[in-house]
């Protein structure tokens, strides 16, 4: 069960039925819209991926040639949409349950999770989006309910298929041995999950299907070299046939 302890919070989105397409919102241009005004241009993620790659050979430039990590980025194009949207979905969530960003984010240690220099945008999008997890997960601890079978299963089920505990664990076994302060990262991440949704029930998200299948994390788990995986996701719709864009709503 040791690396079942390694559980980190992360960025929550609402769980969207699939909903009919709109003309309107299919221009191949755009990755996704938020509601009737917000729209997440390929321009603007290629903005922010194109910063990240520039940042991570800049660094690795100033390294002493022996020591120079390779100039690899460590994020995907769906990472850029999905850290977008959700900051934008947190922030409006944030606004209605009166919590707010605090004064400063400890950027060098998000740099540090995700292997990127500190002065990468994508580390002040992903720590914001992450900052604002927090302190919703913050405000409904107390009154926060026990998770259910199915969101232990869920983070058993993931940890199984990615080896990160024995295959021959049992489902009963796992609950009985899980540390107590993960139980209360599903328990409290549960809770968020329903806060998200009950909020953004009536948003109009639409994503591109080029970046479907696309799920935002509830929880991630870190591996054995260091890389944060998704524990627990909420899917952000499917792709419909050969349409440009799929909308949620």
């Amino acid at each position: 069960m040791q690396h079942a302890r390694r559980l980190a919070s992360i960025v929550v989105v609402a769980s969207l039925a699939v909903g009919g397409l709109s003309a309107c919102r299919s221009e191949p241009s755009v990755a996704a819209y938020i509601g009737d005004s917000t729209r997440v241009t390929e321009a603007r993620v290629q903005e922010v991926w194109d910063n990240a790659s520039t940042a991570v050979q800049s660094a690795a430039a100033e390294q002493p040639e022996a020591s120079a990590p390779p100039a690899a980025l460590t994020i995907t194009r769906t990472d850029v949409v999905r850290t977008l949207v959700s900051r934008d979905v947190l922030t409006e969530v944030a606004r209605r349950e009166a919590v707010s960003l605090p004064a400063e984010l400890p950027l060098g240690d998000y740099a540090t999770q995700l292997r990127l220099p500190q002065d990468a945008e994508y580390v002040r999008l992903y720590a914001e989006s992450d900052a604002l997890i927090r302190a919703l997960r913050t405000k409904v601890q107390a009154g926060a309910a026990n998770p259910s079978d199915d969101d232990l299963r869920e983070v058993f089920d993931v940890l199984v298929s990615a080896q990160e505990v024995p295959a021959d664990t049992t489902f009963d076994q796992f609950k009985t041995q899980l540390p107590a302060e993960n139980l209360a990262l599903v328990k409290t991440a549960a809770a968020v999950r329903k806060e998200v949704a009950e909020t953004t029930e009536g948003m109009k998200i639409t994503v591109n299907p080029r970046y479907q299948p696309l799920g935002i994390p509830v929880l991630e788990f870190q591996t054995q070299n260091g890389a944060l995986r998704p524990l627990v996701t909420v899917p952000l719709g499917q792709t419909t046939g050969s349409n440009p864009v799929t909308d949620v709503s």
